[in-house]
């Protein structure tokens, strides 16, 4: 079964109110989001999530409950190992990916993911087993 690992970017997109200038691109990440089969969440792309929606979009605790109650039983959690950090730092500096990319690039890979679809890599990167995929390119 294919994997796919959302970044926090997409999920924003697809759970935010759109902008005038982002409804292109809200229904593309929740189609995203919707045809995926089996999707992989990391602690660092939750916490991303929630701090970006209460930060930007005026979301409340009481707003972001149901919804990482609901992310979490659709999707699969996993849990960096130890060696994760070294990992990301390894894919940082042969990728020249931002320090945030190399992290969740790193936990990607770990989980066996087959895809990350984010707005902030290269469209069609290959990382190692991990295809890069820009939805809306």
């Amino acid at each position: 079964m294919q994997t796919v690992c959302v970044d926090t970017n997409i999920w924003i997109y697809a759970l935010s109110q759109p902008r005038d200038n982002e409804a292109t691109k809200h229904q593309i990440a929740q189609n995203c989001i919707q045809t995926a089969k089996t999707i992989t969440l990391t602690p660092q792309i939750i916490n991303e999530l929630g701090f970006a929606l209460r930060r930007k979009h005026a979301w409340t605790d009481t707003d972001l409950h149901p919804m990482f109650t609901e992310l979490l039983a659709r999707c699969e959690l996993h849990i960096p190992s130890s060696d994760w950090p070294i990992d990301a730092l390894k894919l940082r500096h042969t990728y020249a990916l931002s320090y945030w990319d190399s992290l969740i690039v790193a936990a990607a890979i770990e989980a066996n993911c087959h895809t990350l679809v984010s707005e902030d890599l290269q469209h069609q990167q290959k990382i190692s087993t991990l295809r890069i995929i820009n939805p809306f390119k």
